[in-house]
């Protein structure tokens, strides 16, 4: 069995993710645990900002959404200023947030705040983990919709109880961009 963060690191394997840029903080921790027994390598920084700023580098330089990964509260309101710009100059981000668990969202707790709505002015899609088992397809969703014209960042908000919660699925396959255009010929009946 495995748990929540582990199926996330799958995930971002599946999607041929090679580095993730961050701060470690206890809403994530589940997630570093995963990174260090296997996964992309994670660049450590010193602050949420410019760790946006580094994986919207990645994203413009390679057009493969970069990836961030924050803590709650402040980790998650300091990459605002990034995934505004990746949003607004079209580098594709996936930026994972930590938040509190499901149980304590309503009250007024420690780094506590709706990071959905915080992130919905800057990026293309924000959303949130309900449940662990849908974890592959947000995932999937995020990097889909952070590539599709106009590229831009995306934001996922990870519960920290969906994190470490258990769950009996498997990551998704990476899921390829539809080809554009005209139907094929050999598909019309003169």
């Amino acid at each position: 069995m495995k748990n929540g963060a582990q199926l996330l690191v799958e995930c971002l394997q599946k999607e041929n993710v090679k580095y993730i840029f961050g701060i470690p903080g206890a809403k994530v921790d589940a997630v570093f645990d995963a990174l260090v027994d296997s996964g992309p390598e994670l660049i450590l920084c010193r602050h949420e900002q410019n760790a946006s700023f580094m994986a919207a580098c990645v994203g413009r330089l390679t057009g493969s959404p970069g990836v961030v990964l924050v803590t709650s509260g402040p980790g998650v309101s300091n990459l605002t200023t990034g995934l505004a710009t990746a949003t607004t100059e079209g580098d594709p981000v996936v930026a994972l947030g930590g938040a509190v668990s499901r149980s304590m969202q309503l009250k007024q707790t420690h780094q506590s705040m709706n990071n959905v709505r915080v992130m919905q002015p800057v990026c293309k899609s924000s959303v949130e983990i309900v449940m662990p088992e849908s974890i592959p397809e947000v995932v999937s969703n995020a990097f889909r919709l952070a590539c599709e014209p106009r590229s831009g960042a995306t934001f996922i908000s990870l519960p920290q109880d969906i994190l470490s919660d258990t769950v009996n699925c498997e990551a998704m396959p990476r899921v390829q961009a539809p080809r554009l255009g005209a139907a094929p010929d050999s598909l019309y009946y003169y």
